[in-house]
């Protein structure tokens, strides 16, 4: 082939390819337009969403893993929280009481052993009172966690009453909602990270009974926009994860 022709198929060659570049990058395949959605949207952190770590399911569907650890810290009393989380709930411990709001933490981490046992004495309870094993079971199971999907089990939970409960109940109840101390969580807990956990219009989605007195760290950024929504954690993190 002579010089000259091999010049001009190369140029053809090159005009070509040039070409087809062209061509996909103002009509790219579906694959390459999720790889440029996906980098071209800011991430979460570029959301200003805080404490990424703790935001996460733990239910029926999404348990601990059994080799799951945490380290821990006391948030009141004994009672301990995830060391992470921790600085948040005495926060808002403190600033309720700056307001004249105890806040009288109740139940916060629990092993996986101590979940079992508070599971397995509650059935216990009930078949006393006339419930069979079956029934027990699973009005327990409304009301206790099996260990592993318990948010206690994480050190991401707290258990919040009045520090008179005790006088007038011998059980954690719904009527906590009547307290000054719900209405003040339920204004100001997410400015803390923390949720209401299990809210009465959805224990068909949680899987469990409405919960005011139940308290759950996803960071201050995501519990605003739960709280904005209205949804249970469940639904929410489904479209915003």
């Amino acid at each position: 082939m002579k010089p000259q022709a091999i010049v001009w198929v190369t140029l053809i060659f090159y005009l070509l390819f040039i070409g087809v570049r062209f061509v996909f990058m103002m009509y790219p395949a579906d694959s390459v337009k999720l790889r440029m959605a996906q980098e071209s949207t800011p991430s979460a952190s570029e959301r200003r969403a805080d404490n990424l770590w703790a935001y996460y399911l733990i239910n029926e569907e999404n348990p601990l893993r059994t080799d799951f650890t945490v380290g821990l810290e006391k948030v009141q009393g004994d009672f301990m929280l995830d060391e992470r989380c921790v600085d948040y709930a005495k926060q808002m411990i403190e600033d309720a009481a700056a307001e004249g709001i105890i806040l009288t933490v109740v139940s916060a981490y629990r092993s996986v052993q101590k979940q079992q046992e508070n599971l397995d004495n509650y059935i216990k309870r009930l078949m006393n009172e006339g419930y069979t094993s079956k029934e027990a079971k699973a009005r327990a199971e409304k009301e206790i966690a099996r260990p592993y999907i318990s948010e206690h089990n994480a050190g991401l939970a707290l258990d919040i009453l009045t520090p008179d409960w005790w006088d007038s109940h011998d059980d954690i109840t719904a009527d906590f909602e009547n307290t000054e101390q719900f209405r003040w969580l339920s204004e100001n807990a997410h400015k803390y990270g923390f949720i209401m956990r299990y809210p009465k219009e959805y224990e068909d989605v949680t899987g469990y009974i409405y919960e005011p007195w139940h308290y759950r760290f996803v960071g201050v950024y995501y519990a605003g926009k739960i709280k904005e929504s209205g949804l249970p954690l469940e639904y929410f993190y489904k479209t915003n994860f």
